[in-house]
């Protein structure tokens, strides 16, 4: 079973189609392409959360750029607690900024090499004193979810238990 298979066994996608903008005006508003895998999950699911605890930011087209949240590119200096934290993958190619949670915590691409190969990296506001606060997981963001749903990642990637191990997670849209 694909990865994709396997998020749509656990995760049941809304009726009703989110339209992402098209892959010209991606590129024109990012200056590159986004990975496949996301604009698979953004044709499928949309924007939205996953068990009212992760959120999922839509891409915006270049009018929008600054107008309204969406998938966001940013820097590792700017999340507070990270000052002095500088893995490689932090800052060969920056952050984009995907997800969220209520807890504080962010979940990132590291944009090292072409958009498919970007790895999902997160940032957990709340962590043990022996946990790692960022973590880069060598995985896409389908593979990262279903990954999280199954417990199967070396850690939990965020504060909260939502979604750790959940075996029933829901979406709704934004």
């Amino acid at each position: 079973m694909s990865t994709r298979d396997e998020l749509l066994r656990l995760l049941e996608p809304p009726a009703e189609k989110w339209v992402p903008p098209a892959p010209d005006e991606i590129v024109h508003a990012y200056g590159t392409p986004l990975p496949a895998d996301f604009l698979w999950l953004m044709e499928t699911y949309g924007p939205g959360l996953i068990s009212d605890y992760l959120g999922i930011l839509a891409p915006v087209r270049a009018s929008e750029v600054g107008e309204t949240f969406g998938v966001l590119s940013t820097a590792a200096i700017e999340q507070e607690g990270l000052e002095g934290i500088e893995p490689e993958y932090l800052v060969q190619g920056g952050l984009v900024l995907w997800g969220y949670t209520p807890d504080g915590d962010n979940a990132f691409w590291s944009t090292t090499g072409e958009p498919d190969e970007w790895r999902v990296v997160t940032f957990r506001r709340h962590h043990g004193p022996r946990e790692p606060a960022v973590t880069r997981f060598d995985c896409g963001i389908v593979e990262f979810l279903v990954r999280t749903f199954q417990g199967s990642l070396p850690h939990n990637p965020l504060s909260g238990t939502d979604l750790w191990g959940n075996a029933s997670p829901t979406f709704c849209r934004d």
